[in-house]
């Protein structure tokens, strides 16, 4: 069975919901907020069934994805990628050989998305984090009436499936 994420409002409330009976529960989830490790709480519902989750401190939904692109960096040529997520303020991406990009590196990301569309994306990124072939990276600019921002924000809506 997967395991299930509970996401932090900017109030640091969760809502935990079981996945037994459907009920759903909110708590300050406050003391949880600054650690730096993966938070895991045992929850325990009204109806007596006792389950985990994993709790996401992250501002934003993170999609996981298996999305071939490219990015360009330098003006040099068109490098293969893979993104591996993808939320409404940023990426993470494998590269397909070896590379040396850096944390603050800005390069632009090119790639389908998998929906009915397949809506080409192409945005200006800054890299945040770099752990041997995998990179973080944040958009440069997010403007919420932009059609390509609106498309990633479209097809990060949870339970929303490629056709």
């Amino acid at each position: 069975m997967e395991e299930k994420k509970v996401f932090m409002n900017e109030k640091n409330i969760a809502t935990f919901v079981c996945p037994k009976c459907q009920k759903m529960k909110t708590a300050d989830v406050s003391e949880y907020k600054d650690i730096d490790r993966a938070v895991r709480v045992k929850c325990r519902c009204s109806c007596r069934h006792s389950y985990s989750v994993l709790l996401e401190r992250r501002k934003y939904y993170r999609k996981m994805t298996d999305l071939p692109g490219v990015y360009l960096f330098e003006g040099e040529y068109r490098t293969p990628m893979t993104v591996k997520d993808l939320s409404r303020n940023g990426l993470k991406f494998e590269l397909k050989g070896k590379r040396h990009l850096m944390v603050g590196d800005t390069l632009f990301v090119e790639f389908p998305l998998d929906d009915g569309k397949k809506t080409f994306i192409r945005k200006e990124i800054v890299i945040k984090m770099v752990t041997g072939r995998l990179i973080g990276a944040e958009f440069c600019d997010i403007m919420p009436g932009n059609p390509v921002d609106k498309a990633i924000g479209f097809y990060l809506i949870p339970g929303r499936e490629k056709k």
